[in-house]
């Protein structure tokens, strides 16, 4: 609970260009609402 993380979530793609590509994953990355994206 005061681990300081505010939320995980998974997206699948390729690379950057597939969620610059999907609007609403790039909206929340633009305006910074997603700080950190790990590709596995």
């Amino acid at each position: 609970m005061t681990a300081g993380i505010k939320g995980i979530f998974t997206m699948h793609g390729k690379s950057m260009e597939d969620i610059k590509n999907n609007p609403q994953v790039n909206c929340l990355v633009e305006t910074k609402q997603i700080e950190k994206i790990i590709f596995l």
